[in-house]
């Protein structure tokens, strides 16, 4: 199931427990990157996500504040009990969020209690995450995705689910 929340384009696959999301576009303000991830942590909260893929594609370097927010109101929210992996996927030309991933990392360690990996090609974390439930799904997921990632972003900023 794709799922747009107002800067993110989210993938949430419940027989495999999976979400797996990346930025379409940098967002503006603060309060649009806070309104977008949040959106991204609802799903978290219901319990119902144990493997968790961040792509950090179309990202553009975190500002100050969005890692002061990040790592003391979201962070924390997402990482309760029924996650145990998490991969994030870093572009080559993304070691400056790279960094800041790794220094939010060690400062929630004290809440963080499931694998984290660092990918730098999608596929190959998916392939990570799902070798602990549904290797077989990965194709699907993968053309559900492209086909997605295909689609222009809307111009409103609503959380929709696409419709095959």
């Amino acid at each position: 199931m794709i799922l747009r929340f107002h800067d993110i384009q989210a993938q949430y696959a419940p027989a495999q427990a999976l979400l797996r999301f990346q930025f379409r576009r940098p967002s503006r303000t603060l309060a649009d990157f806070q309104r977008s991830m949040r959106a991204v942590a609802q799903l978290a909260d219901q319990q119902v996500v144990t493997e968790g893929l961040i792509d950090l594609h179309e990202l553009p370097e975190m500002q100050m504040n969005q890692q002061l927010w990040t790592a003391a109101q979201w962070l924390p929210r997402v990482s309760g009990p029924a996650v145990r992996h998490v991969a994030f996927v870093i572009p080559s030309d993304g070691l400056y969020n790279q960094m800041v991933i790794e220094t939010l990392h060690r400062a929630g360690r004290h809440f963080i209690r499931y694998e984290v990996q660092f990918f730098s090609k999608p596929a190959v974390a998916l392939d990570w995450l799902l070798s602990f439930s549904d290797p077989a799904a990965q194709p699907g997921l993968e053309q559900e995705w492209a086909a997605a990632r295909a689609t222009p972003t809307p111009t409103f900023l609503a959380a929709t689910r696409s419709v095959r």
